[in-house]
């Protein structure tokens, strides 16, 4: 037994156990007191895992120096002690009885105090399974004796554990599926410093137990802390684990660690030529943007591909910044949604655009332009839908690749000489079909003429339908105008023509233009004759006739008998 400091009563004996709990008690008088003030320096020093006997005054309190003092009696060493982790869930139980004496333990088979002098409270039967804390004795004490009994130190330890995995969809929440992720070193930090490491097991799995005798642990604020890797970004970590003294849980289990592996979503940005959608064979294009929902962006490179890296698992939309004079084919919303995962790398999120065309028209003022569709292949309709107007020398833009009709509906006093004039609705119209290429500009520059001096005679005879037609004319264009009559028969159809209304000539080396009205039926319509003198004696000459009401002779052929002269 150890020397005794103080006087101390027959009987006053009184046991205690130091372990990793708050050890507080009541001065000898009504006034609370703390009894330790050192006490994290006692209960994290290996040398109070023993428990020993020491006898105390009435009237006065123990200190810190005299409970270091090792126990020279190992009262219950052949026990094994009291266990330090044992203060996380035992039950305070408080012995309250100031009427009451206790004396020492005569022996301590079986546990704390079984056996007691008698007369003397049992404290076996006021602790059971929980802590003692003495609050009184006999007015004179209160001292506390805080743990359980641990035979052999064999009981439970609080343990601190968790699981590292793979955030899979970057939620920061495990899921069913998402797997552990063996391999990670995570650091056990007390009061801040590291104490402890652990690896996780192939289950993603790790543990530390809260053992006073293998490294100084004690009530107060955990962390837990992984060591980061190359390639991974921490979407979850737990909060700091807060172990106090008294009743509570062993086990601090769920502090999971989520990691990701950043994802990239990539495509292509391709010249759609084809503009079905479809970007087999097809260029890409560079210096495009794409913008994603996140606010990240990407510009296309030479071969028309982006990427958006480093992205957490999740669900984003793509979309293209337009570019004039361009119109997109795929996808037909605007922008692709894609879902990636931890470490996925998507591509094929492609855009395919088709770079538009126009017509350029070069015409006198009156002249009016439709443009119609004639073959545009493709998934896209032109926006505004053709036909389109124009008038005078005028611009038809933003047109798909393809095919188109433009018909010039010319007016009167406008004279040309293209070989496409034809009649509609009773107007001469010029119509060509155009191919417009993919930012490509087709001009549409028909000769116009005005009149021009000239003397043109002669008498011709020309294959019709249904037999022949003849004709005799002479036009001549002097200071006050064009002048001149035509006289035409066609024979086969009974068509007969007589007109002085010349309204212009245009000669010019072997061939002659002449414009006018006739009237047909009781009908007025413009006519233009073209009129070739290819020399003496006249067979290779001809004689082309066509009305704005659609009626045409000689138009091809060379005169069957007869005779042009263009003086």
């Amino acid at each position: 037994m150890m020397r005794k400091t103080h006087a101390v009563p027959r009987g006053l004996l009184v046991v205690f156990s130091v372990v990793l709990l708050t050890v507080l008690g009541l001065a000898p008088s009504a006034s609370a007191s703390v009894l330790w003030p050192d006490e994290q320096a006692m209960i994290t020093t290996s040398t109070y895992r023993s428990t020993y006997v020491y006898d105390v005054g009435v009237g006065n309190a123990i200190s810190a120096e005299q409970f270091a003092q090792p126990a020279v009696t190992a009262f219950y060493g052949a026990q094994g002690g009291f266990d330090r982790n044992f203060m996380y869930w035992a039950p305070i139980v408080a012995i309250d009885r100031p009427d009451q004496f206790w004396t020492r333990c005569v022996g301590n088979a079986g546990g704390l105090c079984q056996n007691v002098q008698p007369g003397s409270q049992n404290i076996s039967a006021e602790i059971g399974a929980g802590q003692i804390h003495v609050k009184y004795w006999n007015g004179a004490f209160i001292g506390v004796a805080c743990g359980n009994w641990n035979h052999g130190g064999t009981g439970p330890v609080p343990v601190i554990s968790g699981t590292k995995y793979e955030d899979v969809n970057g939620d920061g929440v495990r899921q069913a599926g998402e797997p552990g992720l063996a391999g990670w070193t995570i650091d056990l930090s007390f009061n801040g410093a590291v104490v402890e490491t652990a690896t996780t097991d192939a289950g993603g799995g790790y543990s530390f137990a809260l053992d006073a005798d293998q490294f100084p642990v004690g009530a107060g604020t955990y962390t837990v802390a992984e060591r980061p890797q190359a390639g991974w970004v921490q979407s979850h970590a737990p909060a700091p684990v807060t172990v106090g003294y008294g009743a509570g849980p062993a086990n601090f289990g769920g502090n999971d660690f989520g990691n990701y592996r950043p994802a990239t979503i990539g495509g292509r940005k391709f010249d759609d030529h084809g503009a079905d959608g479809g970007g087999a064979g097809d260029p890409g294009l560079a210096n495009w943007t794409f913008d994603l929902d996140n606010g990240a962006t990407a510009v296309t490179g030479s071969t028309g591909d982006f990427a958006f890296p480093g992205l957490r698992p999740g669900t984003y939309t793509v979309r293209e910044r337009q570019q004039p004079g361009w119109r997109r084919t795929t996808p037909a919303s605007g922008a692709t949604t894609v879902t990636v995962t931890s470490g996925q790398v998507t591509g094929g999120v492609d855009f395919g655009n088709v770079c538009l065309g126009a017509i350029a028209v070069t015409a006198p003022a009156g002249v009016t332009t439709r443009v119609d569709e004639a073959g545009v292949p493709g998934v896209l309709a032109n926006d505004p839908p053709a036909p389109r107007t124009a008038s005078g020398t005028a611009t038809v833009s933003g047109l798909l690749p393809g095919t188109y009709r433009v018909t010039l509906t010319l007016p009167d006093g406008v004279f040309t000489t293209d070989p496409d004039l034809t009649s509609l609705d009773g107007k001469f119209a010029i119509v060509k079909t155009i191919t417009v290429a993919e930012c490509g500009t087709s001009p549409v520059a028909p000769a116009f003429v005005t009149s021009q001096p000239g003397k043109i005679t002669g008498g011709v005879r020309i294959l019709v339908p249904g037999g022949t037609a003849t004709a005799g004319f002479e036009f001549m264009q002097r200071g006050d105008g064009p002048r001149g009559t035509l006289e035409y028969n066609d024979h086969g159809n009974g068509i007969d023509i007589h007109t002085s209304d010349i309204t212009g000539i245009s000669a010019s080396g072997t061939d002659a233009y002449v414009f006018g009205h006739a009237v047909v039926g009781g009908v007025t319509y413009g006519f233009r004759l073209h009129l070739v003198d290819a020399g003496e004696p006249g067979t290779g000459d001809r004689f082309e006739l066509l009305l704005s009401n659609g009626y045409s002779a000689g138009l091809g052929q060379t005169l069957n008998g007869g005779n042009v002269q263009i003086h």
